[in-house]
Formats: structure tokens, C-alpha cells, sequence
């Protein structure tokens, strides 16, 4: 293992922003792969995720099992990180809007172009990603359609859901989009609830990246095989939002398959506890994410369903 500087910038009022990587297989002349870990303060899972694949890799390259180039940069954004903030702490702007970044730009601009520098040559490329909303998802992958996608390795990944779609103009200058543009196979996995730890969906992804590294001859050790990944296109996933605000209580967890008429969960009025709504399944599906905060707004997304049947009435996620 070899424990390399990505950049360093000096800061008038603190410690200099020290990102760092590992890398494994330096010599390899195998398949390569780059993993990137929390751009965000509060993807903590994302950074747990990664600083124990870090030292699992370790111990792999002990026992000569690496036979590809793997890097694994566990944080970006370390300044959010410590500070408790989601975004960059100056001027809360997001790391992974500024792709593929500006040299003489803005700081979190001059991050960017540091970081997709460091991240060229690669064969592929996993981002570890949380959900950018108040949502608690079922761990899957997200890959946008830019006509530089691979799905194939999307699937060696072995995950429940790969959320197949055309990307949006904001996308345009998101790392996954700008990697995949620049020849790298990029895609992303989005888990776990941000600000904390979840044990489940870390072992989940944890063992998936591994599983992805075998089938793809970086790393040569034995695997469990995943699942035979269900492709979801926005047209499969329907939304439902709160009608009222209040104290939100799901019945129900991320995972679950449901069926039509189910009740899934309930709010209720925050001072007086009068029962204001309860949030019936429209649909048969599985239910991939669900609001993740006690409290909830009028109109925010409460669940969200992936049907088989993609249907006429279906609202398209975003």
C-alpha cells in the first residue's frame, strides 16, 4: 500500500485542506479502478465505507491478492467534515457541481480540478454517493446515460437496483458524468442516511465493491455471488408525497415488497396528534426509499415504489 498526496492546499486560518489516497498494485499491469469517498460533510457512510476497504486491501496485498491498480480516496471534503457542514464551509458550495473543475477558478473549482487530475487513466470508477435529500434508500447504483456508460460493469456489482436514466443538465458537471466523458467506466453507489452509520447498507456496499474488483480480475480472492441486478428506469419509480405536514411514522422499511392497498405510514398533526394522513401503496412494488426525519413538509417525496410494470400513472423521479 502506498499512501499518496492528491493535493494540498494552504488555508489563512487553519490547517491546509491534505487529501490523501491509497493506492494498491502500483506496478499492476491489470484493469484499474479509482474509488472516491465523501464529497459531502455529511457521508459519513461513505467515509466509513472507504477507510474499511482501505484496510481490507490492505491485508489482501499481504497475501499477493491484488492483481489489478486500485486507488481509494476516502474524502474530499475534509474541512465539511470536521466542521459538521454538508457543503464546503466558506461558501457552501457543493465539490461535485464543480466538474471537471477550473485551475485558477474558486476553491472548491481548483478541489475539483485537483481531484479529476489525480482520477485520469483509470479504467473504472465508483463514487460513493449519499442521497441528496432527507431519503433513506435501499443501497443501488446510479448510472446517467451518456452514451459513455457500461452497464455490464454495473451489474458485476451484484446490487438489488441499478437506476438506469438520461442524465439532467445539472449532471453536466458532476464527477460521474465528466469521468465517464474522459474514458473512464463511471458510475455510483448511493446508500446509507446522511450524518450517520449504517452497519447493513455498509456491509452491503462494502461487499459489492469487492465483489465488482473480483469479476473484474483487479483482485483475486473468493466472493459470494449478489444479485441479478433489476434495471430501473424513471418511468418504473413512482412517488409518494405527504398532503399535510407533520409527525411522519413509516410502517414499513426500505426493502420491503408491498402490494396494493398496503399502508405504509402515517402522519399525524405535531401538536395535537390528530391523525392527518395515512399513506396507502397505489401500486404493488418494492419500496426502495422512504423519508428519513421524523418531521415532514407538505408535498416532500415519503416513499418512493419501483414497479415491474412501468405504468401510465407513474411519476418520474428526478
Amino acid at each position: 500500500m502506498k499512501r499518496i498526496e492528491i493535493f494540498n492546499f494552504k488555508s489563512p486560518n487553519r490547517a491546509p485542506l491534505k487529501v490523501e489516497g491509497f493506492l494498491f498494485g502500483e506496478e499492476s499491469k491489470g484493469p484499474s479502478v479509482a474509488i472516491v469517498g465523501a464529497m459531502s460533510g455529511d457521508h459519513i457512510n461513505q467515509l466509513y465505507v472507504a477507510s474499511r476497504l482501505v484496510e481490507y486491501l490492505r491485508q489482501k496485498e499481504e497475501e499477493g491478492k491484488i492483481s489489478g491498480k486500485i486507488l481509494v480516496i476516502p474524502a474530499i471534503n475534509s474541512y465539511a467534515l470536521n466542521m459538521g457542514e454538508t457543503f464546503w464551509p466558506l461558501d457552501k458550495t457543493d465539490i461535485n457541481m464543480m466538474f471537471p473543475g477550473y485551475a485558477q477558478g474558486e476553491t472548491t473549482q481548483r478541489i475539483a480540478a485537483k481531484l479529476f487530475e489525480a482520477l485520469q487513466g483509470f479504467n473504472y470508477g465508483i463514487i460513493l454517493e449519499g442521497r441528496r435529500d432527507q431519503g433513506m434508500c435501499l443501497p443501488y447504483v446510479k448510472l446517467i446515460q451518456s452514451d459513455y456508460e457500461d452497464i455490464d460493469s454495473a451489474r458485476d456489482l451484484g446490487m438489488r437496483f441499478i437506476h438506469f436514466r438520461p442524465y439532467s443538465p445539472i449532471e453536466t458537471v458532476m464527477l460521474q458524468y465528466n469521468w465517464q466523458l474522459w474514458g473512464t467506466k463511471a458510475l455510483s453507489v448511493v446508500f446509507g442516511k446522511n450524518g450517520s452509520i449504517d452497519p447493513v447498507s455498509s456491509e452491503e456496499v462494502h461487499g459489492a465493491l469487492v465483489r465488482f474488483m473480483v469479476k473484474r480480475q483487479i483482485l483475486d480472492t473468493a466472493v459470494f455471488e449478489g444479485f441479478v441486478s433489476n434495471i430501473i428506469e424513471p418511468e418504473s419509480i413512482m412517488l409518494l408525497k405527504a398532503s399535510r405536514a407533520g409527525i411522519f411514522d413509516s410502517l414499513v422499511s426500505c426493502g420491503t415488497t408491498v402490494s396494493k392497498g398496503d399502508t405504509l405510514g402515517r402522519i399525524t398533526d405535531a401538536l395535537s396528534g390528530e391523525k392527518l394522513e395515512k399513506i396507502i401503496a397505489p401500486i404493488d412494488g418494492v419500496l426502495t426509499c422512504q423519508y428519513a426525519h421524523p418531521l415532514i413538509f407538505q408535498n416532500s417525496i415519503a416513499f418512493r415504489i419501483a414497479s415491474v410494470e412501468p405504468k401510465k400513472s407513474i411519476t418520474k423521479s428526478k
